[in-house]
């Protein structure tokens, strides 16, 4: 199956009706400014109620179909919102609300800049974005090799991630010390330093995130 980040937005907040402000227009990329112009309800065989929106955006007028559902056994705070769009936006909008908004905005640059094909943006900024997630995680050390050592030696970085990440970390490093007539950071370069990040979110803030929701899930 392809990513939510592939397919439309994928996120989580409470309540019994769809939060409009979460969706963004894939035409003109405006968020929020959607008026309803039909909604259909089917349920599944399990009970599940399945909703189906149509929403025409305010700005410019064109429609995005909106698949949604609610889990109801997540809590007193209400359920739990899935939604996938058609269209969904074909750049990068927004990142998981469960990050550091900081490293966050960094990440979303990094993204852009790949599907906008700045090789060497999408490097520094990710570059960046490794830098603070491991500041964030407490890695001690001078530099980033150091970090990322530490980050290993405390168990947060599997091995495997730490071979590949001093494979990774010196692209961003050429772009954000640039030497004259450097040649710049190709294409699989910068996707595989984009890539790198990826999996580094996911074992800092998903994974234990993910964990989090189980546990409460759990509870009576």
């Amino acid at each position: 199956m392809s990513s939510w980040w592939e397919l439309g937005e994928h996120v989580g907040f409470h309540g019994s009706s769809l939060a409009l402000y979460k969706i963004v227009c894939g035409f003109c990329h405006e968020s929020g400014k959607f008026e309803t112009v039909h909604h259909l309800e089917r349920k599944n065989s399990t009970g599940k109620v399945l909703n189906y929106d149509i929403l025409k955006c305010e700005n410019c007028g064109n429609l995005t179909m909106v698949l949604w559902a609610v889990s109801h056994d997540w809590g007193p705070s209400g359920g739990l919102h899935d939604f996938k769009t058609l269209p969904w936006p074909r750049q990068t909008t927004t990142f998981p609300e469960h990050w550091p908004e900081d490293v966050g905005r960094y990440w979303l640059q990094a993204r852009r800049s790949l599907e906008a094909k700045n090789w060497d943006a999408a490097s520094l900024m990710a570059r960046s974005a490794i830098q603070l997630v491991a500041r964030y995680q407490k890695a001690e050390g001078a530099n980033l090799k150091q970090q990322i050592d530490d980050l290993a030696a405390k168990g947060i970085l599997p091995p495997i991630m730490k071979e590949w990440s001093h494979e990774v970390r010196e692209l961003g490093n050429e772009n954000a010390h640039p030497a004259p007539g450097g040649k710049g950071t190709t294409q699989k370069d910068a996707s595989d330093v984009v890539a790198f990040l990826d999996q580094l979110l996911i074992l800092t803030y998903n994974l234990p995130h993910d964990i989090a929701q189980y546990r409460e899930r759990k509870k009576p």
